[in-house]
């Protein structure tokens, strides 16, 4: 242990790097992420092979593993690493996991958007990205509640490197980590596709929309910018026409719908906008009949939403793979995403599907269960394809919604991929009828 110990002592010397670990810390103050080099790079060692520590230290997480950690309740985690020498030296540990910086903007506020992660700065791709990630950039940043989304490489490419295919943020979160829809680069993403930020608030007409708490980019509670807060509206009066509105000024298309009853959650900020009774023509929210800014005789019970829905009967999508080519089939009939029944299903029925997403290749049924169970609604049973059909929809099948099996008969498929058959560009997991 007097070896060891008096290595670390003798380190101790120099001052401690300025690190910042925000997460993985327990309540007791111990690191247990899996943070596993240190801040130059070096690859961590195993904790085991310091047995004096993990003797002199119990309880504290060391073990077979080389993810950081401070035992001795140091600020920072540290592990032991080899230096190029072969001696056995320690160092506090690459805590910047999730750390991002704008680069090549014209000002500190706007800039190509790179997000480090396992030693290394990278992109995002900007295929899924929207304001509400953009907020998100900008609040870690301390630039501000409002940020705007910008795609095709505004502010020139990186460095190749990409790390995120999608964020997928609320809009509410303080830093990227928090977002829980964060999805990892698993294909092609080039250069020209680099997600851009600009923390100020979009170019238009009104205070600031976001929709929050959707499970899609297009839906959700709304949320209105007003007198430095983000705040919710309360759905007396709310209808279509006041949905159209707020579409429109989130520049959305598709089929604009109103939810009352705090359909996508409960807001937990001010309720900025009550009675709200929209035309459907105006061009931003604020341009509507209102009581006025904060006055309101409700509570987010009542928190309005909004979908902009841009899907047409009959679209399909591939849910729970690991990657965009593979999944548990769902359909979408009159506003609900649902399930199919696998009733006789063969790679027929699968190369319809795989063909009206848009990949070329082959296509296979994947055995029952291969992708989880779907909780909502079964939508088809009893289809019946020849093969040669460009969607779904042209195949026989029962009556939507009419079924005899249960979600344990969900269709799953894998869509094989011809060399140099790029994922299709359509929302993720997702085609339209041809």
């Amino acid at each position: 242990m007097g070896f060891m110990h008096s290595i670390k002592s003798f380190f101790s010397f120099f001052p401690p790097v300025p690190l910042s670990c925000s997460e993985g810390f327990t309540e007791l103050g111990y690191y247990n992420g899996t943070v596993s080099q240190t801040d130059s790079g070096s690859p961590c060692l195993k904790w085991a092979e310091f047995p004096d520590y993990v003797q002199q230290y119990p309880g504290r997480g060391l073990g077979e593993h080389n993810f950081c950690r401070n035992p001795d309740r140091e600020s920072n985690p540290w592990c032991f690493f080899r230096q190029s020498s072969g001696a056995i030296g320690w160092a506090y540990c690459d805590c910047h996991q999730g750390a991002v910086r704008l680069a090549g903007g014209s000002s500190l506020k706007s800039g190509r958007l790179e997000v480090y992660l396992n030693g290394q700065w990278g992109s995002v791709c900007d295929r899924h990205w929207t304001d509400r990630d953009a907020s998100v950039v900008c609040r870690q940043l301390g630039l501000g509640e409002i940020g705007t989304a910008l795609q095709h490489s505004y502010f020139g490419p990186g460095s190749g490197l990409f790390h995120y295919a999608r964020l997928g943020c609320r809009g509410d979160e303080k830093s990227l980590l928090d977002c829980r829809s964060r999805k990892f680069v698993t294909s092609d993403c080039n250069h020209g596709n680099e997600a851009g930020v600009v923390c100020a608030p979009p170019e238009g007409n009104g205070p600031p929309l976001r929709l929050v708490g959707g499970e899609e980019d297009f839906e959700g509670r709304v949320e209105v910018f007003h007198d430095g807060h983000w705040g919710t509206i309360c759905d007396d009066q709310w209808d279509d026409m006041d949905a159209e509105v707020v579409c429109r000024q989130l520049g959305l298309g598709g089929i604009p719908k109103a939810w009352s009853w705090a359909h996508f959650g409960q807001g937990s900020g001010p309720i900025q906008l009550d009675a709200v009774q929209c035309t459907g023509n105006e061009l931003s929210l604020d341009e509507c009949r209102h009581s006025g800014w904060e006055q309101h005789n409700c509570d987010h019970m009542e928190d309005a939403g909004v979908s902009c829905n841009p899907y047409t009967d009959g679209v399909v999508r591939l849910v729970d793979g690991d990657n965009p080519w593979e999944g548990r089939l769902e359909v979408y009939h009159s506003g609900d995403w649902g399930t199919v029944c696998d009733d006789s299903w063969t790679e027929q029925h699968a190369q319809v599907v795989c063909r009206q997403l848009g990949f070329r290749g082959g296509a296979e049924v994947a055995p029952a269960g291969a992708f989880g169970e779907g909780t909502g609604l079964i939508l088809l049973d009893d289809v019946e394809c020849e093969g040669s059909e460009s969607s779904l929809l042209e195949c026989k099948h029962s009556v939507w919604g009419r079924h005899d099996c249960s979600h344990s008969e969900d269709v799953g498929i894998r869509c094989h991929r011809e060399e140099n058959n790029e994922v299709p560009l359509a929302p993720e997991s997702t085609g339209k009828l041809s």
